[in-house]
């Protein structure tokens, strides 16, 4: 069997890196966070030449970084936003963001799955982001200077959870992570490699979930109340899978872009309006990802009083408007798969591996 390396740099081997393959995220993420490692000290001596700091502190708390350990989301949050702004050449962000991704480097790593309640930084810019603008599935916060001084003035608006909530979010998330487990033992390994921290979202966050590369590792949800058990049991399921094909498929294109195009506008499988191309794509490989996951997941189906729509109610609905009914969702996202193939065909410029991974996903599911 070729190492994930070697099937990284061959065309034809990317079908393998469709469907969950335990042992193959945690290599990806590995490869990820080795060229994370070498792009800090790469800005590091960018950030020297403008500003007379040695980092001779940092340098070797970065030579010690070990690449094989999930990095914590807020190291990738502090990374990016210090990109930010280093391309806008704000001197005095630079530094905020230097002395924040340097305090980062204290606690860098993430190994234990984690369920956390409390406001942070990351959750103030989504939560800025998400109620500002209509965001595509791959979206990336704003970490400009005037945006972290928004999330200021709207901090006292993003209230942390009930710890009554959050502690009935926490035995979901658990009991989701061991029902995966015992069905699809590739798609548990996937979670765990990738998946380090659930950040609980308040009321007021406009969407019920989200995940971003730069915060990699981490997924936003806003718990349900007031629904039943089963429903909360197929809010997570479906909630954690959903996100978690976001994140890796965002991994997958920090080494190959998949598509050429991937800002033009184009219909969207998931919403009313046009998205861009790369957005398309992540709609379209979510609803495989989601299609594979509840295949094995029917326990979930519940009993026949569950509130089903029809195919023709539900195809006009927004994902995020579907009733928590495991046939209902399983449907749709049948239907926008096949609608996000053939958009995606029409629309899309892919390059080699791009092409593979689209061919890949429409034969996985033809051929069940």
């Amino acid at each position: 069997m070729k190492t994930i390396t070697e099937t990284l740099h061959e065309h034809s081997e990317w079908r393998e890196l469709v469907l969950p393959r335990t042992g193959v995220s945690r290599t990806l993420r590995t490869e990820l966070q080795t060229r994370l490692k070498d792009s800090f000290f790469k800005v590091l001596q960018e950030i020297a030449r403008v500003i007379p700091e040695p980092f001779t502190q940092e340098r070797a708390m970065i030579a010690a970084l070990d690449p094989s350990r999930r990095y914590a989301p807020n190291l990738y949050f502090a990374y990016f936003s210090l990109l930010e702004s280093m391309a806008r050449s704000d001197s005095m962000a630079v530094v905020q963001r230097c002395v924040a991704l340097c305090e980062c480097l204290y606690a860098p790593y993430c190994d234990e799955f984690e369920i956390r309640q409390d406001v942070d930084d990351i959750t103030l810019s989504f939560t800025r982001t998400r109620n500002t603008v209509a965001q595509s599935e791959a979206c990336r916060p704003d970490f400009s200077t005037g945006a972290i001084e928004r999330q200021e003035r709207t901090s006292d608006e993003c209230i942390a959870v009930h710890s009554s909530v959050a502690q009935m979010a926490r035995r979901h998330c658990a009991a989701t992570k061991t029902f995966i487990a015992a069905r699809d033992p590739d798609l548990a390994d996937e979670l765990d490699s990738i998946v380090s921290v659930v950040q609980l979202m308040p009321a007021s966050f406009a969407t019920e979930a989200a995940s971003s590369l730069a915060s990699f590792g981490m997924i936003l949800v806003r718990p349900l109340e007031n629904v039943s058990e089963q429903q909360q049991q197929l809010f997570y399921f479906d909630r954690l899978v959903h996100e978690a094909s976001h994140l890796y498929l965002n991994l997958l294109m920090t080494f190959d872009p998949l598509v050429t195009n991937g800002s033009t506008p184009a219909p969207s499988p998931a919403r009313q309006t046009l998205r861009p191309v790369k957005g398309v794509l992540h709609a379209h490989f979510v609803f495989f990802r989601l299609l594979h996951a509840y295949r094995s997941a029917s326990d979930l189906a519940g009993n026949v009083d569950e509130p089903d729509l029809s195919a023709e109610a539900a195809a006009h609905l927004p994902i995020g408007a579907l009733p928590l009914s495991f046939r209902t969702r399983q449907a749709v996202y049948a239907a926008r798969f096949m609608q996000g193939d053939a958009i995606l065909r029409s629309h899309a410029q892919f390059t080699k591996r791009g092409r593979m991974v689209l061919d890949s996903m429409r034969e996985a599911v033809q051929h069940v």
